[in-house]
């Protein structure tokens, strides 16, 4: 069966949408825009509430870029979506995330004694989230702190896992290609 992604054309291009697409580019840092967010032009309103997610809760605020795509691999991984795993090994590489960190991270989920124990804290804590929103407790938020995390970084950690939800189930259900360009990147690693 045909997925939505292989029955339709690009989307047709219009000055918002080209404005929407420098802005991706600038938010992600790379020549090109992915699949995930072509595939949403033909919905620019859809676009429009989608982006916001990838702008302020994995391009910005206090954690540390490379764990947040840490965090997208491993709940990606979880969820089996093979677009988000892909494209976010290649954004983890450019961070400077290594082959053995991004392969413990889509085998097991979790840094499982690679990367600095607050890192691994925090992986595991996210991926424990996106499995479970209701398993979070107030043991979580003492251990973290423990580790050095803010309430404000901790926060953005549960985010973290809800986008990296929230994103599986788009790219999923859309059936949106890889990118050329991602495979490559995760390649010439």
């Amino acid at each position: 069966m045909k997925n939505i992604s292989s029955l339709i054309d690009d989307p047709k291009m219009t000055s918002d949408l080209e404005n929407t697409y420098q802005e991706i580019k600038k938010s992600l840092n790379t020549p090109f825009v992915p699949n995930f967010f072509k595939i949403w032009g033909h919905a620019p309103i859809a676009l429009q509430g989608i982006l916001p997610a990838m702008k302020h809760i994995l391009g910005s605020g206090e954690l540390d870029r490379k764990l947040k795509e840490m965090i997208m691999i491993a709940v990606s991984s979880g969820n089996e979506c093979d677009y988000c795993q892909t494209a976010h090994q290649a954004f983890c590489t450019m961070l400077g995330g290594t082959q053995e960190q991004i392969d413990l991270l889509k085998a097991q989920q979790t840094l499982n004694g690679s990367g600095s124990p607050k890192e691994r804290e925090a992986v595991d804590f996210a991926v424990r989230v996106a499995r479970d929103p209701t398993s979070t407790n107030s043991d979580d938020f003492k251990k973290l702190g423990a580790l050095g995390y803010s309430t404000n970084e901790i926060m953005e950690l549960i985010a973290m896992a809800g986008m990296a939800v929230f994103y599986n189930l788009l790219a999923d259900a859309s059936g949106v290609k890889l990118d050329q360009e991602l495979l490559e990147m995760t390649r010439n690693k």
